[in-house]
């Protein structure tokens, strides 16, 4: 697939001080025309490129801008891709428990208790993110019993196993 800076670099070359038809841009890129037009409105978007409505077609040509212009925008983009990236940040630390209490259905007996070593493999954590994830949700939301496996450690006391406080739902 074609990028922006290529299809930048073909509007450069076929660029004779008159607009460029998009048939003629897209005899040379040989890309599909939803592509070609994509990027090109991207372009314009950019104000790289203007377009001009001739007859019953487009035609294009490369906008000659200052270096301080092309720099700002860039910048812009930065900013707007860090924004972005700060987004999915904090979005991934941020932590969902009824995914947790779902595994805990799931997995639970007719009694209403559950390992939580089978929770962990559910959720399919090491032990480490696990108890450092849930461990506060566990210790407000459910009763601790001692056994299992693994668990939470309390005065050298293994608590592997839950039940819901409550009702038991």
């Amino acid at each position: 697939m074609i990028t922006k800076e290529q299809l930048m670099n073909v509007l450069q070359q076929l660029y004779d001080g008159k607009p460029v038809a998009f048939s003629k841009i897209k005899r040379k890129v040989r890309e599909s025309p939803e592509t070609i037009e994509e990027l090109l409105t991207e372009l314009e978007g950019e104000g790289l490129i203007k377009r001009y409505d001739v007859g019953g077609g487009k035609a294009y040509e490369p906008v000659k801008s200052d270096p301080t212009a092309q720099i700002l925008y860039m910048l812009k983009e930065i900013k707007e891709e860090l924004k972005r990236l700060e987004v999915l940040v904090t979005d991934k630390n941020r932590i969902d428990f009824s995914i947790f209490d779902k595994i805990y259905d799931e997995v639970k007996d007719n009694l209403g208790y559950a390992s939580l070593q089978s929770i962990r493999i559910e959720l399919g954590l090491s032990r480490e993110e696990f108890y450092s994830r849930f461990k506060n949700h566990i210790e407000s939301n459910y009763d601790l019993i001692a056994g299992g496996e693994e668990g939470l450690m309390k005065k050298g006391v293994v608590y592997g196993i839950i039940k819901k406080r409550g009702n038991g739902k």
